[in-house]
């Protein structure tokens, strides 16, 4: 099977990869709830060992991959497409996050903030330097079509809506700010 998967063009492997998506979604969809929830147990499982067996150049590959099979998909999708697809991502995550208690979101919040940590520890001083700037470029093209009222406006809501360090602290010295005049 795997001979035949490398011996089709990437088209071809494209196609039977989601017609095996479908067949499972279609599968999937016959689930009770108990079922649904033991088949992602094993899915977990066994992508968690088959993650820890990789060697750290498999894993590079591995992303590298994913990451241009998700940037060749992307790319044939249409602007409402993409749109409905973050909804979706958006109320799936609100839905998971609100089934957290107090110290899973704590957790949560851990987790990212070591991965981060590692993930800077380990980048060189040149490609940090780089992702800086290119976050920069990005954030100054988000907030370019605003105004200062509007953007403070957007800074407010977001953090009413999903209540996170990142947007309180600057919303908190907006205020402060503002009652020492």
């Amino acid at each position: 099977m795997a001979a035949k998967r490398a011996q089709s063009t990437p088209e071809e492997a494209e196609r039977q990869r989601m017609l095996v998506m479908e067949r499972s979604a279609v599968r999937r969809a016959a689930f009770t709830t108990e079922q649904a929830e033991r088949e992602r147990t094993l899915v977990q499982e066994r992508s968690a060992a088959r993650r820890a067996a990789l060697t750290p150049q498999q894993v590079d590959r591995e992303r590298t991959v994913a990451r241009d099979r998700s940037s060749a998909r992307r790319a044939t999708l249409k602007l409402k497409e993409i749109e409905k697809q973050r909804e979706q991502a958006r109320e799936k995550v609100a839905a998971w996050r609100a089934t957290l208690t107090p110290k899973e979101i704590q957790l949560q919040q851990t987790v990212a903030t070591e991965r981060t940590r590692s993930k800077r520890a380990t980048t060189l001083p040149n490609k940090a330097e780089e992702q800086r700037v290119v976050a920069r470029k990005r954030s100054t093209a988000r907030r370019a079509p605003y105004t200062p009222d509007e953007l403070q406006r957007l800074r407010i809501c977001s953090s009413e809506k999903a209540p996170s360090k990142k947007w309180q602290a600057p919303t908190r010295k907006a205020e402060n700010k503002t009652i020492r005049k």
